[in-house]
């Protein structure tokens, strides 16, 4: 058998597997479809690309998975589905119930029919720093409006100090972890 044959083997995933990737990738945004009251959340991640002849990325979707009628929510992953996103930014596509005329329609060589939808169609709704910054003691904005220690005494303001760093350091980690799993 020869290399070529075996990496594309090597490449393929099992739909348990599929499922399993899935299901870890919706964990970074259980949190946003928790506070949202979004209890059936049709979470689907997704290469984004620009097709031939395209100035813009897009995503595609099934026939199936439009035929949900239902809103999609999705991340940008690889072909591996690992996400492709530091900030593992999570788009909604709101449901279309035109989306048979209104999306074109990709036919891949091994006969699949996909509808192409611009990114730009899709609405971000949620990312990990928007997320890391709502459970912050501050924010980036909160911290610019702090007034200058040098200027005025503040009680507590060590310990202020001391939570911001704690804060930055846990965002940095945070970071340097998913840097290691894109990685």
């Amino acid at each position: 058998m020869n290399t070529q044959i075996l990496e594309i083997k090597k490449l393929k995933m099992t739909p348990e597997q599929r499922k399993e990737k899935v299901a870890e990738l919706k964990v970074m945004h259980q949190k946003y479809f928790d506070e949202n009251n979004i209890s059936e959340s049709t979470f689907i991640p997704k290469m984004a690309y620009r097709p031939y002849g395209k100035d813009e990325l897009h995503v595609s979707f099934f026939p199936s998975e439009l035929e949900r009628n239902k809103d999609i929510y999705t991340e940008f992953v690889s072909i591996d589905y690992n996400s492709e996103d530091p900030k593992r930014t999570l788009y909604l596509h709101k449901y279309n119930p035109h989306w048979q005329e209104e999306y074109e329609m990709i036919e891949s060589n091994s006969g699949f029919q996909r509808h192409m939808i611009p990114v730009s169609e899709l609405k971000v709704v949620s990312d990990i720093i928007s997320v890391q910054s709502k459970n912050a003691i501050f924010t980036i904005e909160s911290v610019e409006e702090l007034p200058n220690p040098d200027k005025i005494k503040i009680p507590g303001i060590a310990e202020a100090l001391v939570s911001i760093n704690n804060t930055l350091k846990t965002i940095q980690l945070t970071l340097n972890t998913i840097q290691n799993k894109i990685n």
